[in-house]
């Protein structure tokens, strides 16, 4: 009898066993989906959706989203479990308006002159002189500013580097050059004006030999120009160290064709580190050194429009440049108030590298191919040109959902009673993108800000009018700190300058819209939204983890809040040390 009872406890034993180690693998086997391959607990997360929820945790499956909120459904044995330690995740930001391989090619050749830091002329010399010791004798100098900041005279230049051509650039639009470069380019008082098509000048010395380039052709040197090779391996450099590691995931670029290929050939690679959308600028008429080869009817000769491609690589819009910046170049109607730009001319009114019927034709031929289009427009006459050719797009092939942009709209806001009211009532009623850049603001001087009538980046009034602006930095090395969104939302939240003054704070927006501005806003403006720019099920799954959390960090404190993980498609590809 107690051999009996034994086996039957020995029995009862192996059957309870049995049943423990069976019972997981049932419930696996009913579970109406499989465990997540990752998730984030014990965090705030930011979904930035509709309703502006905010949860604790999210559950990933391959590269897509879940489940936000409750994940223990999800959460299995091979789920790999981060715990956020109550940081902050947010989606992974977009980046509305970028130049990759330009800046690509200031970070490897150009001298970084930038002031602050470098405190004054001297300074940008003693730069300039460390740079020449390391360059064969009468190498180019180039160096990079930024917008407005103060240079060297022409005759400083000329006395230090009198055997050197030297380009001292604020931005992509201004160039001062001394009296080498001026010889060496053939740029002396025969050189001929820009002709039409061209939105700039040459300011010239009174013996006639040119000073600074303004938006207008010159011969530059091409020995610094990279090889394909180099420069596939920079633009990765770039989107890794410049966007990827600053959470940014999906990258809106305008670069040239040779660019898009190396996009495509590190994608087959596996080593392309962010998503991108890819952007064609055009020109009206191709002028050698200044503007794009392409035209809109070489585009759409490719039968190519906006939304051809997959997640990672995806065709956007049609950029034209139509007028050139603020304070010099820009086409506005009253002109330039004298200390607005790096110079001042009497009646500068700037211009326009397109006609108003080169323009319509040009957006009604990109609206008919399907084609998203996006317009330079820095003054308010230029963006009022642009708003004629959007119209004029409509009526010849009307689109419900063309989401037509101008970039820079709103940098500078004149307050033209009259003219600006009614522009912003055809904006509304035309559903067009404004597309500012907000980090500009930290570049305005002490004297810039005084310019009377206008509105310096008024977010607030553009989203209390109900639009939704786009975020992107637009850097071409002026501010390349300026990739991390982080700063521009620092930027909108706060309204400072590198010299410490707060401008207009009445135009300073929340921290929420400012995260929009980077992420749904800056997806819908490219067609993204359905995947990307909230963290909601169904989406991919691109994140940020920030070191604090945005929404309750100090204001004078959000440009410092640290990029502390990326996620992007399913997989951590960045970690702070």
């Amino acid at each position: 009898m107690r051999t009996n009872l034994m086996r039957s406890m020995l029995g009862g034993a192996i059957s309870s066993a049995l049943l423990a180690a069976t019972l997981p693998l049932l419930a696996q086997e009913l579970k109406p989906h499989p465990d997540a391959d990752l998730v984030f607990s014990n965090g705030k997360v930011i979904t930035v959706d509709a309703q502006d929820t905010l949860a604790q945790s999210v559950a990933v499956l391959g590269n897509r989203i879940v489940a936000v909120g409750k994940v223990s459904d999800w959460t299995g044995p091979e789920t790999k479990v981060i715990d956020l330690q109550g940081r902050a995740l947010l989606p992974g930001f977009i980046d509305a308006h970028s130049h990759v391989e330009g800046m690509a090619n200031t970070e490897a050749h150009f001298i970084n002159i930038q002031a602050p830091p470098l405190k004054d002329a001297k300074a940008i010399i003693a730069r300039l002189k460390e740079a020449q010791a390391g360059k064969p004798k009468g190498a180019w100098l180039v160096g990079q500013g930024t917008y407005n900041q103060v240079m060297p005279t022409r005759a400083q230049l000329d006395a230090a580097f009198p055997d050197n051509p030297v380009r001292l650039d604020w931005s992509a639009h201004d160039k001062l050059i001394n009296h080498k470069a001026a010889m060496v380019m053939g740029m002396t008082r025969d050189f001929p004006d820009p002709g039409p098509g061209v939105s700039g000048r040459y300011e010239r010395l009174p013996n006639g030999e040119v000073m600074i380039v303004r938006d207008a052709p010159a011969p530059w040197p091409r020995d610094q120009e990279f090889t394909y090779p180099q420069m596939k391996q920079a633009v990765r450099g770039i989107l890794e160290d410049f966007y990827l590691t600053r959470g940014v995931t999906t990258v809106s670029d305008m670069s040239r064709p040779a660019t898009y290929h190396a996009y495509q050939e590190l994608r087959a690679e596996g080593r392309l580190p962010t998503r991108v959308r890819i952007n064609y600028i055009v020109s009206s008429k191709p002028i050698e050194g200044l503007t794009s080869a392409l035209t809109v009817a070489d585009l759409n000769r490719t039968g190519l429009f906006t939304g051809i491609g997959d997640d990672w690589i995806r065709i956007g819009a049609i950029k034209i440049i139509l007028d050139g910046v603020w304070g010099t170049t820009a086409a506005v109607y009253k002109p330039f108030w004298n200390g607005s730009g790096t110079t001042w001319i009497p009646d500068n009114r700037g211009g326009t590298s397109w006609t108003q019927e080169e323009l319509d034709k040009a957006v009604i031929e990109a609206h008919r191919a399907g084609w998203q289009v996006q317009v330079h427009a820095n003054g308010d006459r230029a963006q009022d040109m642009v708003l004629n050719a959007y119209e004029a797009a409509q009526k010849a092939f009307p689109r419900a959902d063309a989401r037509d942009r101008i970039e820079h709209f709103g940098h500078f806001l004149v307050q033209d009673p009259q003219r600006t009211a009614e522009r912003l009532e055809r904006m509304q009623r035309d559903q067009i993108i404004p597309s500012p850049q907000v980090a500009f603001l930290w570049r305005l001087t002490n004297i810039n800000i005084q310019e009377p009538d206008v509105k310096f980046f008024p977010l607030r009034t553009l989203i209390s009018r109900g639009f939704h602006p786009a975020g992107g930095v637009d850097t071409v090395g002026t501010q390349n700190f300026a990739t991390c969104p982080i700063f521009s939302i620092a930027r909108a939240v706060r309204r400072d300058t590198k010299y410490g003054a707060i401008v207009q704070p009445e135009e300073a927006i929340s921290v929420m819209d400012a995260i929009r501005m980077f992420t749904i806003w800056s997806a819908y403006a490219n067609f993204l939204e359905k995947s990307l720019g909230s963290v909601e099920v169904g989406k991919l799954a691109d994140f940020v983890v920030l070191g604090a959390d945005p929404l309750t960090t100090p204001k004078d404190r959000l440009a410092d809040i640290p990029v502390d993980m990326t996620v992007l498609d399913g997989k951590v590809v960045y970690r702070r040390e």
